[in-house]
Order: C-alpha cells, then structure tokens, then sequence
C-alpha cells in the first residue's frame, strides 16, 4: 500500500482543474519542458508511454507531437475528461495509485513518466518497483521530485492545504539501486512557490533506463 497521499490532493485537483493549464502557465511551469528534453534522445515515434498522474495531460502533449502512443493513469475523472478532450491518448485509466500495483501487464511500455506527482507521497518503492515491472528492457522511466536535504521531508501547503513530500539524493540513489535501474541524467531546478513569484521550490528531474 502506498503511504503518504491524502485525500486532498484529489480534492484540490478537482477543484483546480478546469484552470489547471492556465495556472501552470501562470506559475511558469516548465516540469514537462524539462522532462520531455531530458528523455527526447531516447524516444522514437511509436513508442509506448505511460504517464503516471496524467491528469489534463500537460504532461504529455509533447510526447504525442513526437509521435508515441500515450496512456495514462489518474484519480480524478474531472482531470481525465479534460484530457480526453485534448485527444493526444489512446488509452486513459481511473486508477488510485495507493493501490500499490498498476493496471498493466509486465513488459509493456518503453517508457514511463511520473511529473510533478511524487512529492505528493512519502515512500516511493511502488513508483520505482512497478515502473521497472511494465517497462520493456532499456526502457526509460522519468520523473520529478521535491529536493530535500534529509531522506524524506514533508511541509503542509496552507494554500493549497496538501502535504508535500521532498526526497534526497541518497533516498532516490537507494531506489535507483534497489529496483535495477542505471541514472541517465539528473537535474537541478526551481520552479515558484506561489504566484507572487518571490519564493523557489528547489525540483530535480531524474532519468533512468531499465537495465
């Protein structure tokens, strides 16, 4: 069972969904930018990508444009139809990914992607385990997490009124390990913590292939 979602995230995403787009450009929200540049060398048109927490599938959209077959997972059905309508999937789930494994046969897709999704949980084991389980050999997993300078942090947003989770190198490197993973590439960057645009989040951005 995963630890560390609450049922305010959903929440908060229902709330937020219809603006969810125009908030991230507000925000200047750059986690799919980053993400699809960092993976862009190892896709090919074709591809299998499932993206986990897809909700209006921000995330996605450049992976379509490359060419690849999206699927995707989320626990809000407001966020899921707003994504449906943008028609860059070919497959779309209600899935709650407390549940611990995903809804997917082994060995399915050469990619998976988890953007701006995992600093809402704790423990990440499930993420990691099962992303290497669906994942074809040399396939690519990717994602985002909250840097933390102790294993695992967590802060309460008021405004927003979630827990948010950070994880450290050494938490990250642990998994990496564990789940027979090889890292790619890392980076660094910060994104705004709310819309005066005064304060930074500190975000890294991982790539690894299944060995």
């Amino acid at each position: 069972m995963q630890k560390g979602i609450s049922p305010e995230v959903k929440d908060s995403h229902d709330e937020y969904a219809e603006e969810y787009d125009s908030l991230a450009k507000q925000y200047e929200y750059h986690f799919q930018e980053i993400i699809f540049g960092l993976v862009f060398e190892y896709i090919d048109s074709g591809d299998k990508l499932l993206d986990l927490g897809i909700g209006t599938g921000l995330s996605s959209s450049l992976f379509k444009k490359a060419g690849l077959d999206i699927y995707g997972l989320d626990n809000s059905e407001i966020m899921l139809n707003i994504c449906r309508k943008k028609n860059i999937t070919r497959n779309l789930k209600l899935f709650d990914l407390k549940k611990g494994t995903l809804p997917y046969d082994d060995h399915l897709f050469d990619h998976v992607i988890a953007v701006g999704l995992l600093h809402f949980f704790e423990d990440l084991e499930m993420f990691f385990r099962e992303s290497h389980r669906i994942l074809k050999k040399r396939g690519t997993f990717s994602f985002t997490v909250q840097d933390s300078k102790t294993r695992i942090s967590t802060t309460f947003d008021e405004e927003y009124e979630v827990l948010f989770c950070g994880h450290s190198d050494e938490y990250i490197e642990e998994l990496i390990q564990k789940n027979n993973f090889k890292l790619l590439k890392r980076l660094k960057f910060l994104e705004f913590k709310d819309l005066s645009k005064k304060d930074y989040l500190h975000f890294k951005a991982y790539v690894l292939m299944k060995c």
